[in-house]
């Protein structure tokens, strides 16, 4: 057995021990971590390795100890304090791409967008598009734009993009120019979507350090998600498509509350897990 073999192997043991889920992929990617930034885990390697292995059996989140994580094309910076993207969400940004592709020049909305990961996604992978991205939270708006100038610069895994992403600090569509009302193509988010009554309940990688705004919708859960559908009317085009990402246990609510509000061509659609992953829907045209 290799010497960075064995590594892992210890690694994972000590992470299975501290309940982390998945050990020995985590394991894995701290090793090949070390060795990429200090050569080898011996010496000064075997340190920071230790020091990582700390964090992760602490139950930080991997992207957070590794400070990158991996969306679609990308590789993106965390930051403590701001969502890290799931890989479902994957998912939900490929429809939106799917449906911006159909455009010459899209105008695509993203609010909430954390680290600027649908965003930026869109950016790479549909030619001509021209995005907006809000968020609430300063320090994902700071995350965004910094995920934003290194796609700009090719230092993300992605091809260079023209500058035709704008990242806005500000609450949901209101940071918005009045001029795209009615123009938009695709209006596509990841909201905060959880009820309150869910906090207790999660993992020490989710309660200690994604933030509460980014996963709690309300009280009831699916304020968020309704007010988006009902700002979609306005936003978007006529046969215009939204699709939000929404709680797996929530695909009836979501499809009545965009019925309610006169959208047309109603879907919900699936993840790989074959999880009620996100909710569809067209301005009337």
């Amino acid at each position: 057995m290799s010497r960075d073999h064995e590594r892992i192997r210890q690694v994972t043991e000590r992470l299975a021990a501290a309940g982390v889920p998945s050990p020995r992929v985590d394991a894995r990617l701290l090793v090949e971590h070390v060795v990429a930034v200090a050569g080898s885990c011996d010496g000064c390697g075997a340190a920071l390795l230790d020091g990582l292995v700390s964090r992760r059996a602490d139950r930080e989140p991997l992207q957070l100890v590794l400070g990158r994580t991996w969306f679609r094309e990308l590789e993106l910076r965390c930051a403590p304090g701001v969502f890290i993207p799931r890989p479902e969400t994957e998912i939900v940004a490929g429809v939106a791409i799917d449906e911006a592709r159909r455009h010459g020049a899209a105008i695509v909305a993203e609010p909430c967008t954390g680290t600027g990961a649908i965003a930026l996604s869109v950016a790479v992978e549909v030619s001509g598009a021209r995005i907006v991205a809000t968020d609430v939270d300063p320090r994902a708006v700071a995350t965004a734009r910094d995920n934003l100038g290194r796609v700009l610069a090719g230092e993300a895994g992605a091809p260079l993009v023209a500058d035709q992403v704008e990242i806005l600090d500000g609450d949901l569509l209101a940071p918005l120019a009045p001029e795209l009302r009615g123009r938009i193509d695709v209006l596509v988010a990841n909201p905060p979507y959880l009820p309150a009554s869910d906090r207790g309940s999660w993992q020490p990688e989710v309660a200690d350090h994604d933030p509460d705004r980014a996963l709690v919708g309300g009280t009831d859960g699916h304020e968020v998600v309704e007010r988006l559908l009902a700002d979609a009317t306005a936003w978007l085009r006529p046969g215009g498509l939204v699709v939000l990402e929404i709680d797996d246990r929530r695909a009836g609510d979501a499809r009545a509350a965009a019925t309610a509000v006169g959208l047309t061509a109603v879907d919900v659609v699936r993840d790989l897990t074959g999880a009620d992953r996100a909710v569809v829907a067209r301005r009337a045209r």
